[in-house]
């Protein structure tokens, strides 16, 4: 069913369409109560416009979560909405209580994918996030912020010239109806959206149970490529970065060279969007395969063979394989997706059974 029918069916039709009776007269209570036409003049107020699933500008990438949003407010030009749906899309994250270290690489590693016209998605924390929207505008190019409360709500409130900045440069997208203050709820369900946004996903900088974790956490089990930011063993905001990468994440040592991994990895040019693959690396007749994919796809039958009778580490895969350990993450990844391989442990894997 449209939006539209949802919105007009009566209660029949939505409980044939699997909706429990109790949820089915709960919502035709609601819709009753609700006068859209005021609904919508508030919206306009605002400044915000309201895209629902299933219309043309709702992001695809969105519909492949388990529980998708409903319909997504964005605050922004109508033309920099575009430019999110046609671009790619990093997204960067990293702990609000970021270190001169982190500070630095959130401000160069977003520079240098904006400067490449990539879309620099992160979600207006401070700390990693509030500098990452900052070097992206610098750098002349489109972030999107991806917020835990309405989008017409400034927060936290020290960033109220960056939203500013990003209404006038950049866009605002929320899935909170208008004036949702945060909630520890609403960042968990937030980090979901910026996993699916992104084509993929650089933490910078992390403790094990930070937000940026869940969201590289999330990515990975979309099938994103998940970069981390390596640290000192000695500071906790590392930490978690240092995990990422003995689990599996491709180092992201230098910005330039991350950037043309992301490229590689994602199967995008700059300024067109290309179709996903599907797991197992199938490609569609007409598109041929980059160097970095025949690479990946020549070392699964290796990989299949030396977890098929024991776990595995990525030092063990690098040498029986000869694969770099960048080509092995990938391909991993793809055995994952296609359920021809599990994790037996951290950094272990063996062939699925």
């Amino acid at each position: 069913m449209s939006p539209e029918e949802i919105w007009t069916a009566p209660q029949s039709r939505l409980m044939d369409e699997d909706m429990p009776r109790a949820a089915a007269q709960r919502f035709v209570r609601l819709r009753r109560a609700q006068d859209r036409r005021e609904a919508e003049n508030g919206l306009k107020a605002a400044g915000l416009r309201f895209v629902a699933y299933g219309t043309s500008g709702y992001p695809e990438e969105l519909t492949n979560l388990s529980h998708p949003p409903a319909g997504l407010f964005f605050k922004g030009g109508e033309d920099r909405l575009h430019g999110l749906l046609r671009l790619p899309r990093i997204t960067i994250v990293g702990t609000r209580r970021a270190t001169a270290y982190g500070t630095r690489a959130a401000r160069d590693f977003a520079a240098a994918f904006a400067a490449r016209g990539v879309v620099v998605v992160s979600g207006m924390a401070l700390g990693i996030d509030g500098r990452c929207h900052e070097a992206a505008l610098e750098a002349g190019g489109l972030t999107v912020a991806v917020l835990g409360c309405g989008a017409d709500i400034v927060y936290p409130r020290r960033h109220r010239g960056l939203y500013q900045h990003l209404v006038e440069r950049g866009v605002i997208v929320s899935e909170l109806p208008p004036g949702t203050p945060p909630a520890p709820w609403t960042f968990p369900n937030r980090n979901r959206l910026l996993a699916a946004l992104g084509d993929a996903v650089v933490v910078i900088e992390g403790a094990p149970t930070s937000g940026a974790l869940q969201t590289a956490d999330q990515a990975a089990g979309l099938g994103r490529p998940v970069f981390a930011v390596p640290g000192s063993i000695y500071v906790d905001n590392h930490r978690g970065c240092n995990l990422l990468l003995r689990d599996g994440a491709a180092p992201a040592i230098d910005p330039d060279t991350t950037v043309e991994e992301f490229l590689l990895q994602t199967r995008i040019e700059r300024g067109e969007r290309r179709p996903r693959e599907r797991a197992g690396g199938a490609v569609r007749p007409g598109m041929g395969q980059d160097p970095f994919r025949e690479l990946v796809a020549a070392g699964r039958e290796a990989i299949l063979e030396a977890i098929a009778e024991r776990p595995r580490s990525i030092d063990d895969l690098v040498a029986r394989t000869g694969m770099s350990s960048r080509h092995l993450s990938a391909a991993l990844a793809e055995l994952e997706l296609a359920g021809l391989a599990a994790r037996a442990g951290p950094g272990l894997y063996i062939r699925a059974p």
